[in-house]
């Protein structure tokens, strides 16, 4: 056999091992369950890396805040949207907010958790 049929049947069989491990990869994901805060009891805890205790966090997120829509997010575009991400404002309760996220921003506090805005 010649080098360069041995070089094209190994570099055929790298791709054909790469497209089986992708494929893998892929169906693992496709059946993976998407994680909803509805889904989580009490007893569970979610620790961050940094050992913060986002458990009331979670507990507390809304199943329309933990889903991308485009029809919320043109919705919330309208709600000082920009301001909020560049901080604008002195006082985060001067922003136009969704009822929903003034619903968690409650349950947060209820929890005895002083959101990152509101320091």
């Amino acid at each position: 056999m010649s080098t360069f049929q041995l070089f094209t049947r190994g570099a055929a069989q790298r791709l054909a091992l790469a497209l089986f491990a992708g494929l893998l990869w892929l169906s693992s994901s496709l059946f993976a369950a998407p994680a909803y805060a509805a889904d989580s009891s009490a007893a569970k805890r979610y620790i961050a890396a940094d050992g913060t205790d986002l458990t009331a966090m979670v507990q507390c997120l809304p199943k329309e805040l933990s889903q991308g829509k485009i029809d919320r997010a043109l919705k919330e575009s309208q709600n000082d949207f920009l301001e909020k991400v560049f901080d604008v404002k002195d006082n985060y309760d001067d922003y136009k907010l969704d009822e929903i996220e003034v619903a968690y921003l409650a349950c947060v506090e209820s929890k005895g958790v002083t959101p990152q805005v509101k320091r």
